[in-house]
């Protein structure tokens, strides 16, 4: 690159405050929004620019003791990234390059005008890089910290009260009040991933929190509005208990199933709670779900964890033996003993009508009648060979639990 004489190097020293006044009186004049802003981040701006001109001038006079134009942002705090948007930034490094370009030109000998038009470009350039550099570290520190704030508030609602778990959820950016689900997946994410993630979280439901742990990621998501009509039937093979959840909880349920459907490995979807101070639950379901799907290898992908009930209960999940006296036990031995000892009775006689009918002095037509309408209440087709499973396992355990209170 041509280099500048020294009276032309003189001329620009001398022209330097100019310039910079000019620049601060265009940046005013063509950004309103820059007039909006605090004093105190004007005044930053103001010192930016100045800097900046100062640092241009300097690197003409000396190239190769030049300070790196990175450091033309060493008198703005980290937060003025907070304050302006990147694309800003660019817009007052663009206004003060094009008064740079048109005026110190003419401060200069006619036979140097293009080289300080080049010198000038090339500069403008290099800041320009710098501040997207400033914007990227600054950031990637921000989103290491929202990382670090959702594992904690995660962690709080594994392992701390429903209080603490609302707080660390709110230090996290959860601000809405509403139904809750989690997520549990064994998938491994990159950062790319992880980023586009939380935008398909942050695109479908209000408040989310996102967790990636080694080969494992968890989801907790809320706040959903509600989407579509009541539909009691759900999806095949999973189950919905008929005027149980009101359209919110569904919304946010079906939503929780559409975010985990393109995550590369196996993944459970915890049970709907009501607030996020209860998403511990949720959570510890899915994660007992995760643990126990290997002994259903039919099941589809994603899967719900309350329709892993049986393989939780024999994992031992403490949490399966609450639920599934809850949500199939309670709703069967509600509907009478004739529904309740039906079902026991086919289930007990491997699925045969006319056996049932005979050891309960009914016509088969009697026990048809009650199957059809346990699976219409409850939820579960007792002639289904997975709801069966279901049915009996929670007949087993309601047995136990009565045992128990003698």
């Amino acid at each position: 690159m041509d280099e500048l004489s020294e009276a032309s190097v003189a001329a620009l020293r001398r022209a330097q405050n100019t310039i910079i006044e000019h620049s601060l009186d265009r940046i005013s004049a063509v950004h309103p929004w820059y007039r909006t802003l605090p004093e105190a981040s004007r005044k930053q701006i103001e010192n930016v620019s100045h800097l900046g001109v100062t640092m241009f001038v300097d690197s003409v006079e000396a190239p190769e003791s030049a300070a790196k134009p990175s450091q033309i942002f060493s008198v703005a705090p980290a937060t003025l990234t907070g304050t302006i948007t990147l694309g800003q930034t660019l817009d007052l490094v663009r206004t003060v390059l094009d008064v740079v370009v048109e005026e110190a030109p003419q401060a200069v000998p006619s036979q140097d005008h293009d080289t300080v038009r080049i010198l000038v470009l090339t500069f403008g350039r290099d800041v320009g890089f710098a501040a997207a550099e400033v914007y990227a570290r600054a950031a990637e520190a921000r989103g290491a910290w929202d990382a670090r704030l959702e594992s904690v508030a995660v962690d709080s609602m594994l392992h701390g009260t429903p209080t603490e778990a609302a707080t660390r959820a709110g230090s996290a950016g959860w601000t809405h009040r509403g139904p809750v689900v989690a997520i549990a997946s064994r998938t491994a994410l990159d950062a790319i991933a992880t980023s586009r993630l939380r935008h398909a979280c942050r695109a479908q439901a209000e408040d989310c929190l996102v967790s990636v742990r080694g080969d494992s990621v968890i989801i907790i998501l809320g706040g959903a509005s509600p989407q579509a009509p009541d539909d009691p039937a759900g999806p095949p093979g999973q189950h919905v208990q008929p005027g149980r959840e009101g359209r919110a909880e569904r919304g946010v349920d079906e939503i929780a199933l559409e975010i985990a459907a393109p995550l590369d490995g196996p993944t459970v979807v915890g049970p709907v709670v009501a607030e996020v101070d209860h998403a511990g639950m949720s959570l510890r379901s899915a994660l007992a779900g995760l643990r126990a799907l290997p002994g259903w290898a039919e099941a589809p992908n994603p899967v719900r964890a309350d329709d892993l009930l049986p393989e939780r209960l024999l994992s031992g999940d403490e949490l399966a033996h609450e639920r599934i006296l809850a949500l199939v036990h309670q709703p069967l031995h509600a509907m009478g003993a004739p529904f309740e000892e039906t079902v026991a009775t086919y289930l007990a006689l491997g699925g045969s009508l006319e056996a049932t009918a005979r050891a309960l002095f009914v016509h088969a037509n009697t026990v048809r009648y009650r199957l059809g309408r346990v699976s219409e209440q409850v939820g579960w087709d007792a002639t289904n060979p997975r709801d069966g499973l279901m049915l009996h396992m929670a007949v087993l355990v309601g047995r136990l639990a009565a045992a128990s209170r003698l």
